[in-house]
């Protein structure tokens, strides 16, 4: 009864550590509250609209951290914006007018696509639970009668553990560095 215990919570603690290390992916619509109003953002598309008006856009990695935003209106004028590290520089086409037509002006347009980005920067596994997995493995792996002690031996006096005791300590341990593992290489 006990091996089967001990079994089960191996295999439990496996499936928690997986789910742990599952990155989110960002949908390629969603909406983005801004100011008071929402705005649907489809990246397949590459639109986003708002009270019925669709805008296109177009972003583009620069190389290193630049990155180009280019905003076309309905009307067809133009916003673009180049973000290079901390500092951005842009402009517009000579038709831009956002206000005249009752249009988004261009910088909450980017304000929108940076609230999305910035949410997605932080998608992937932590890299803290990625280095508290390693530890842990390795804990198990290498003193599975330290483990075993810790997890039930100090409840009984003069207890010895199992053979199969601590070789599944040693299974889960091995388990759990190879999820760490994972987990470090998807957070990187």
């Amino acid at each position: 009864m006990m091996k089967r215990f001990c079994l089960w919570i191996a295999v439990l603690l496996s499936v928690f550590a997986l789910c742990g290390c599952q990155s989110k992916e960002s949908p390629d619509v969603y909406d983005v509250d801004h100011d008071g109003k929402t705005y649907t953002v489809d990246r397949e598309q590459r639109t986003i609209t708002c009270d019925g008006v669709v805008y296109r856009f177009e972003i583009s990695d620069s190389g290193g951290d630049s990155v180009d935003l280019d905003i076309t209106y309905p009307d067809g004028s133009r916003y673009y914006w180049t973000m290079d590290g901390n500092f951005g520089h842009g402009g517009w086409s000579d038709d831009y007018d956002p206000e005249a037509s009752g249009y988004a002006p261009g910088d909450v347009l980017w304000d929108v696509l940076s609230l999305e980005t910035a949410g997605q920067e932080h998608s992937g596994p932590s890299p803290i639970l990625a280095v508290l997995l390693l530890a842990l493995g390795a804990f198990q792996t290498i003193s599975p009668r330290t483990a075993w002690w810790l997890g039930y031996g100090w409840r009984f006096k003069d207890a010895e553990p199992s053979g199969l005791a601590l070789t599944v300590d040693r299974v889960v341990g091995v388990l759990l560095i190879s999820v760490g593992l994972i987990c470090l290489l998807a957070s990187l």
